[in-house]
């Protein structure tokens, strides 16, 4: 696609300290962006790990602190609002909702003519006094990571912003990465089998049902072995739940991994307790590894799991169902590698990365 003068000159911004599915977006956009010839400028919180990704490339980052309340103080704007003039930004791509209160206006005020919220939270907008006027008079589009999270975003006020001008981008995978190979070993029945997940260790992404998980197994004689990537405040009730249950030595806590590629060439079974999700970059990865998904029923995980196909769509909160889904992939190697084989073909088709980004050029162009 012609870049044209009107929409060369972009801004992610994205304040989230910590690292997660947003921000690898963020990040992945724009080294894209920039690749095809944009002019990209990256705004990020101080010592975030999405500016420690970036501060090696070329692109000019910029650290801003902000928080909840940050859009009533004139400072954090007029600093947001400088940036965004002395860069002529004409697209700003925000990532959190403090970023689209306080930088939102400050794009409002510096002429930004597309101003777009990037939602990935399966939760409902609050239906607040600011939120109208946010998405009256200044956001101009929004992009979502699924239908289920658009739904989600309109549920409490289905005219707080056009339908229209919401647009459902999936998560995508650079598909030319050093990702699954046909000729990597996957692990035998006769072997121990190794069940993966990763993400922060928050409520949210349920791994205290993996300690279930593991109670169950174990107590049926099963020779398995459960790596959990991620860090968080979870941590350590999760390590004591599984010495309560006495499953300690059946699951390891790996804490953050950056090759995360050498991680699930170790994993036969990515598993997925989330209570919810966006479209989560950890499945589609596994997918692409060629690793079948076990997952609970719940936000837009239909959209990216086939039930019976790619994986497993378990009813929510029901752990046994889910550990019977475990044991029969456990259990079945060829049909867990018929699976895994049906994961990746599947990323292949609907969530290549750089097809996304032709949608996203169509939005900002």
């Amino acid at each position: 696609m012609m870049i044209t003068s009107e929409s060369k000159n972009i801004c992610l911004f994205n304040t989230c300290k910590t690292w997660g599915g947003g921000e690898k977006w963020h990040h992945d956009i724009a080294l894209k962006f920039f690749e095809k010839g944009y002019k990209v400028i990256v705004c990020t919180n101080n010592n975030s790990e999405l500016y420690h990704r970036l501060k090696h490339t070329p692109i000019p980052l910029f650290q801003i602190k902000i928080r909840n309340l940050s859009f009533l103080d004139p400072f954090k704007i007029i600093r947001a609002y400088q940036i965004f003039r002395k860069y002529k930004i004409d697209t700003l791509i925000l990532g959190l909702p403090s970023d689209v209160k306080t930088a939102g206006f400050s794009a409002k005020l510096a002429g930004i003519r597309k101003i777009i919220y990037r939602r990935g939270t399966a939760l409902p907008i609050k239906n607040s006094f600011l939120n109208r006027i946010i998405f009256k008079y200044i956001v101009t589009d929004v992009i979502t990571n699924s239908i289920e999270i658009k739904k989600k975003f309109l549920e409490r006020n289905p005219k707080i912003f056009p339908d229209n001008n919401i647009h459902v981008i999936y998560n995508g995978i650079e598909l030319n990465g050093n990702g699954y190979h046909p000729q990597q070993k996957i692990n035998g029945h006769h072997k121990q089998v190794v069940l993966g997940n990763a993400g922060r260790l928050v409520e949210q992404k349920g791994q205290k049902y993996l300690i279930e998980l593991a109670a169950i197994l174990a107590a049926q004689h099963i020779d398995f072995k459960i790596m959990i990537a991620g860090k968080g405040v979870l941590k350590d009730a999760l390590m004591a739940y599984a010495r309560k249950l006495n499953v300690e030595d059946k699951i390891e806590f790996l804490d953050f991994m950056y090759d995360m590629s050498a991680f699930f060439k170790t994993i036969d079974i990515f598993l997925l307790p989330s209570l919810h999700e966006g479209s989560a970059n950890i499945v589609l990865e596994a997918m692409y590894h060629a690793k079948p998904v076990v997952a609970f029923n719940v936000s837009s995980m239909p959209e990216m799991i086939e039930d019976n196909k790619t994986g497993y769509l378990v009813e929510f909160n029901n752990i046994n169902d889910y550990a019977d889904k475990v044991i029969h992939l456990i259990q079945n190697y060829g049909f867990r590698k018929e699976m895994g084989e049906n994961a990746r073909n599947r990323v292949l088709v609907h969530f290549d990365l750089n097809k996304n980004i032709c949608h996203l050029e169509q939005i900002i162009n």
